[in-house]
């Protein structure tokens, strides 16, 4: 394995932005050109189940390596001629050349780094390429339980807290008089079960869900002898194209969700507050999650995660939250196993209180091994906060998109498209990142590695191979501080590889800064399609990257058949 050492060079002032020149790094490194503290986050949840966390932006690091040799400008499309010298076995290039299409090609400026001429940001957007279902805008709220394949009951609220409560010995379905995800007291599933929730928009007190420890009956309560919720699945169904909304309404969270967000997911806890079960195996699926204009307060987040062990979304969209300043999704530190992103959407969350971020993910206090995890998804346009932002032990990034955009006159975009401040295990593959003008107080890296803390009780290792950075602005504010890809701490542990990465936009006048890593490709705007993928393939990448997720733009399930580098199908 090539591994390039990183250092540190640079800073960047907490909220201020601002990036300088400081000491230099050693970075090893194959070049093809073809152009040139944060405030602490408080704690929101109840005293006996939330740790604190805290957030800062220390002094910035970036990388560097040998100037590139230029190479002539690539053809607007890959024909046999140009790519014969590199062509993999033929099964391979015969793919590459057989079924990849372009966008056509573009007349954009090569000199942007002088003139400042950038392309006017494009976002890809799926809905275009892959057929989306649409929130519901109408309907009855209508929820199926279903165990071992049979329904047997159907509800037409999700939980909440009306003065109603459930029923005991309801595990059955017995009780459909209330919404099967409530607080308190009585339980409404078994472990196994599955939800289908059908299109409808749900938005209202008792159109939240809880899913935590719940009593069986009287008895039980009386004795403490609770469940926690297991192998629970909730399943947006989507009928003639659209699938159900939960929406953010007028009174905000409700008390079953302890007030922090519109589904809270909880464990149990011993007399010392510590986790003693969690909920485990929890999967949700095919469901949009938005705020409102008119929507109440939210604590912290519209998915707030406490005790949770092995947790997926599926297919979900988390938007607009922002509007009150609160989370897509927060984890705390009480989970354990992974939190896994499939095909999820994150946009226009965050805010300024924390800050808050698409995305926020706690280490784990109690499992080394506890993964994040992200693939095919895509997370944009967050306010004041991060797109990804992870302190899990281990991070994994596969065929994702994530990119922010241009911040208005006085306006303040995304900080950071992926923060690891911890570090730790992180790997990133197949994944787009683009950067544009974030506006005053933002930051303009891309990606951050290890740039709070450096323990040595974590295991260390980085590996970011095969994605494509792009710059849309030659400044990401009004103080004209550059943009520039990865911000890897000096003091981060273990090995490190960088490779096989493609570069398009950075002008910090240092070419090694703008393509760190070894085989790296720098390109202009006309070298890359609309959907960032390099019109010339060059097939020098790591061949063990076939066969990985690749960027999930044309097939969500697809995966890599080439090793062409830089992020693609």
């Amino acid at each position: 394995m090539l591994t390039a050492i990183l250092g540190t060079v640079g800073t960047l002032s907490a909220c201020g932005g601002g990036g300088g020149m400081g000491e230099p790094v050693s970075t090893t490194a194959s070049t093809t050109s073809t152009a040139s503290s944060m405030p602490s986050v408080p704690t929101a949840t109840p005293p006996s189940t939330t740790p604190t966390t805290t957030e800062s932006t220390p002094p910035a690091t970036v990388t560097t390596a040998p100037a590139p040799a230029p190479v002539p400008a690539p053809a607007p499309t890959p024909t046999t001629a140009d790519i014969a010298s590199s062509l993999p076995p033929p099964p391979i290039a015969a793919t590459l050349l057989g079924q990849e299409s372009y966008s056509p090609a573009t007349q954009y400026s090569s000199n942007f780094c002088q003139d400042g001429q950038y392309p006017t940001q494009w976002n890809w957007n799926p809905a275009s390429i892959v057929t989306q279902a649409a929130p519901a805008t109408s309907g009855t709220p209508k929820i199926v339980q279903v165990r071992d394949g049979v329904p047997i009951a159907t509800y037409t609220a999700l939980g909440g807290d009306p003065a109603t409560r459930s029923k005991p010995n309801s595990e059955n379905g017995t009780d459909t008089s209330v919404g099967p995800f409530r607080r308190a007291p009585y339980l409404q599933w078994k472990s196994g079960d599955t939800f289908l929730v059908y299109p409808a928009v749900y938005s209202g007190k008792d159109m939240q869900i809880y899913i935590g420890p719940n009593f069986a009956n009287d008895a039980d309560f009386k004795a403490g002898k609770y469940v926690v919720p297991s192998n629970i699945t909730i399943r947006g169904v989507t009928v003639d194209g659209k699938r159900p909304v939960i929406v953010n309404p007028p009174t905000g969270a409700s008390n079953s969700t302890y007030g922090q967000g519109l589904i809270y997911i909880d464990g149990a806890y011993d007399a010392d507050k510590k986790v003693t079960a969690w909920a485990s195996n929890i999967t949700i699926e095919n469901l949009d999650i938005v705020d409102s204009p008119t929507g109440g307060r939210l604590g912290k987040a519209a998915i707030y995660v406490n005790a949770a062990k092995d947790l997926t979304l599926r297919n979900v969209r988390i938007a607009g939250f922002k509007q009150h300043s609160a989370n897509g999704i927060f984890s705390t530190g009480n989970t354990a196993g992974s939190i896994v992103f499939e095909n999820v959407e994150l946009d226009s969350n965050g805010g300024g209180g924390g800050p808050e971020h698409n995305a926020y993910i706690n280490g784990s206090t109690t499992d080394p091994t506890f993964t994040f995890r992200v693939t095919g998804s895509w997370s944009h346009d967050s306010y004041y906060g991060h797109e990804l932002k992870s302190r899990a032990q281990r991070t994994i990034i596969e065929g994702s998109y994530l990119t922010g955009h241009r911040a208005a006159t006085g306006e303040l975009g995304e900080s950071y498209l992926l923060d690891v401040p911890d570090g730790g295990e992180l790997t990133v593959r197949n994944t787009i990142f683009v950067k544009n003008f974030s506006g005053n107080g933002s930051n303009g890296a891309s990606l951050t590695f290890g740039v709070e803390s450096a323990l040595a009780t974590r295991s260390w290792g980085l590996t970011v191979e095969h994605n494509t950075f792009v710059a849309m602005s030659r400044y990401y504010d009004d103080a004209k501080h550059k943009p520039y890809p990865l911000y890897v701490s000096s003091k981060a542990l273990g090995d490190k590889k960088i490779d096989s990465n493609v570069y398009v936009g950075y002008c910090t006048g240092d070419v090694t800064r703008d393509a760190p890593g070894t085989n790296a490709v720098t390109l202009n705007f006309n070298d890359i399609d609309l959907s960032y993928r390099p019109r010339l393939p060059r097939l020098t990448g790591d061949l063990s990257i076939i066969g990985t997720k690749s960027y999930w733009h044309t097939a969500q399930s697809a995966t890599r058949k080439t090793n062409a580098v830089g992020a693609r199908d």
